[in-house]
């Protein structure tokens, strides 16, 4: 990044320093910006008091060169995407000039290779730009003196040589006559209390002691769990082995009982139909030898009995290979089925060995899931022994203090002495007929630790709010540290905070429900699961179906359309576009690249830098808007 000062003293010529400091990657050598002034304008003329130059050219002949003093290899741009030039302002005319936490960029003009050439007059400002193959250029022709005075900074965006995407920029920072006269006669050193740094760096020290202890505990206190759960799981599969040798060795009992008992009756019919055959032979051979005695035909008996011995023998022979190759099949199929019963057995035992891991896992979780359950009760019990002592020490019926809500006084009735406050925001809590609780009240909530606000009339009640915007009272230009711890009033304008949203929504599955109002209409946007990764994710969304009045024609308009895209704030750029959405669309949001919605944009702007929404087909701008969620 290149830092250029001007000198901003009257009727002398402008001296430049140039102090170049590597940041990371970002190299910016050919990126060139300059301020030349112009004498003081004629009175009752308007003429330009200094114009403003960004330039940046590509030479695809140079490689890339290593850098001298640290010896890293400096990427160079080879197709140029997009130049931007901003102007730096400051939160107040008392602010630092160097104090950049608090400093803003505002947008000046652009080209971009969608958008290479720019010709406008607006605010004081005259803008040429072009961006062509090979170069870029943005002019600025500055009228106003505050602008002859302010910092700028030009970004130019592009692609190097292997491909990947590189941003250079460089800033112009004036200095005013006594800022120089102080450079030239002395320094400006901030001087620092080293007793103040000793006590912040013992308070940090103390914080990661005590949180290495916490963690040391908790994780202490979660390997003890799962060792008992294996312990519990060894001895529950060693039970069941048991069970399942048990069954085993059953079942090979009535196999084997069955098929000594199958041999038995086999050998029992074969002796029997051999007794019945021997004694029907000597039944025929008493006949045969009755016949003989009759008919004295000795030698045609004898050739008969020869032959009716050897048929029968035969017959016995073949009788008996018959009856024994039945036996081998029959074996064989009882083997058979012996196998198949075992290895049915044996895919029930690993099926259940399964079902019983699952089951196990499974009740670790609702382990967890009770746990918290539990303190959550816990803290609802202790919060209504609390008021049951207030009550009894006071001896008479006493309201809980409720949110009085001025900016919904016209919505809802105002809240009667007879309306008492609600130990929890749940679903049902509201029936629509006999409200006990006010329409909107303030509670701590047990799981985030931190006071919330409950809806507790909308379609049965229970909606915790985690976005409100009534009026242009916040800010919601808000840097990434903001976002995630959350900021505003309950009572009017605010963000709750996207580690509170994460933790909410990632313990239980929830609904959310949009309230606007869109050209003095009350509408609404219904989702039917929502719910944000956390901070590793950058906050990802995700989003369920859509139903409601405020209109989304397909699933790519609205807030469906970011469903999937991480959240992105102007100090932490997320989204899919080569610029950062939430610059060019001021405020924090999922912007995907960039947007179809926008409810935390600027208040008061009609356009899509405002509150935006949508729909396919018509856009739309909130004057109102409720962002909240309830468990399902």
């Amino acid at each position: 990044m290149n830092i250029v000062l001007v000198s901003n003293l009257p009727n002398m010529e402008c001296s430049v320093y140039i102090f170049t400091v590597m940041l990371f990657a970002v190299y910016s050598q050919g990126l060139k910006l300059s301020l030349k002034r112009h004498p003081p304008a004629v009175l009752g003329t308007r003429s330009p008091c200094a114009v403003l130059t960004c330039g940046e050219s590509v030479d695809s002949s140079v490689p890339s060169t290593p850098d001298q003093a640290h010896g890293i290899s400096m990427a160079r741009i080879q197709t140029i995407m997009a130049m931007a030039v901003f102007k730096t302002v400051s939160p107040g005319s008392g602010a630092s000039t160097t104090d950049t936490e608090d400093k803003r960029h505002v947008l000046i003009g652009s080209v971009t290779s969608q958008a290479p050439s720019l010709t406008s007059v607006a605010n004081g400002r005259k803008l040429d730009g072009l961006l062509e193959a090979g170069r870029a250029s943005l002019r600025v022709e500055l009228v106003k003196q505050v602008d002859c005075e302010a910092e700028f900074t030009c970004q130019v965006q592009g692609v190097d040589t292997q491909g990947r995407e590189v941003v250079r920029s460089t800033s112009l920072v004036q200095l005013s006559a006594q800022t120089a006269d102080r450079a030239d006669g002395g320094s400006l050193v901030p001087v620092v209390s080293l007793q103040l740094l000793a006590s912040l760096q013992q308070l940090v020290s103390q914080a990661v002691n005590g949180l290495e202890s916490s963690m040391e505990n908790k994780l202490k206190s979660l390997e003890g769990k799962i060792d008992q759960l294996e312990a519990n799981l060894n001895v529950k599969s060693d039970s069941f082995e048991n069970k399942i040798e048990d069954k085993i060795y059953n079942l090979e009992k009535v196999i084997n009982s069955k098929s000594d008992s199958l041999q038995e009756k086999f050998h029992a019919r074969s002796d029997t139909f051999e007794r019945h055959l021997d004694n029907k032979l000597d039944s025929l051979e008493n006949r045969i030898e009755d016949k003989i005695d009759n008919n004295n035909n000795l030698n045609r008996l004898m050739q008969l009995d020869f032959k009716v011995s050897t048929e029968l023998a035969q017959f016995r022979s073949e009788a008996r290979a018959d009856i024994m190759d039945s036996l081998e099949i029959m074996t064989d199929r009882f083997k058979t089925e012996q196998r198949e019963a075992l290895r049915n057995v044996s895919q029930s035992f690993e099926s259940t060995l399964s079902n019983t891991s699952r089951l196990l896992d499974s009740l670790e979780s609702d382990l967890d899931v009770l746990k918290a359950y539990g303190q959550a009760n816990l803290a609802t019990a202790k919060n209504q022994t609390e008021v049951l002592q207030e009550i009894l020490v006071s001896r008479e019926p006493q309201a809980r203090c409720t949110l009085d809500d001025s900016s919904l006084s016209n919505k809802y009735p105002k809240i009667q002495s007879t309306q008492f406050q609600p130990t929890g925001c749940y679903n049902g809590m509201g029936d629509g007929k006999n409200q006990t609780h006010a329409p909107y009240v303030a509670m701590t909530h047990a799981t985030l630790k931190r006071e919330i606000l409950c809806d507790t009339h909308t379609l049965g009640g229970g909606w915790i709010v985690i976005q409100r915007r009534t009026s242009a009272g916040e800010n919601f230009y808000r840097s990434w540290q903001e976002y995630k711890d959350g900021f505003g009033d309950l009572t009017d304008n605010f963000w709750i905070g996207n580690e509170a949203i994460h933790n909410l929504t990632s313990m239980y599955r929830h609904e959310m429900r949009i309230d606007m109002t869109v050209d003095g209409q009350s509408v609404f946007a219904q989702y039917t699961s929502f719910r944000i990764e956390d901070e590793t994710d950058n906050y990802r969304l995700r989003l369920g179906s859509y139903s409601g009045t405020v209109g989304e024609k397909t699933h790519d308009f609205g807030l469906s359309y970011h469903d999937n895209s991480q959240f992105s704030t102007y100090d932490k750029d997320n989204d899919k576009n080569s610029a950062n959405c939430a610059v060019l669309y001021p405020g924090g949001w999922w912007y995907k690249s960039c947007i179809w919605s926008n409810l935390n944009g600027k208040w008061g702007v009609r356009g899509e830098g405002g509150i935006y929404w949508y729909t396919g087909d018509t856009p739309k701008y909130p004057t109102y808007t409720e962002m909240k969620v309830r468990r399902i």
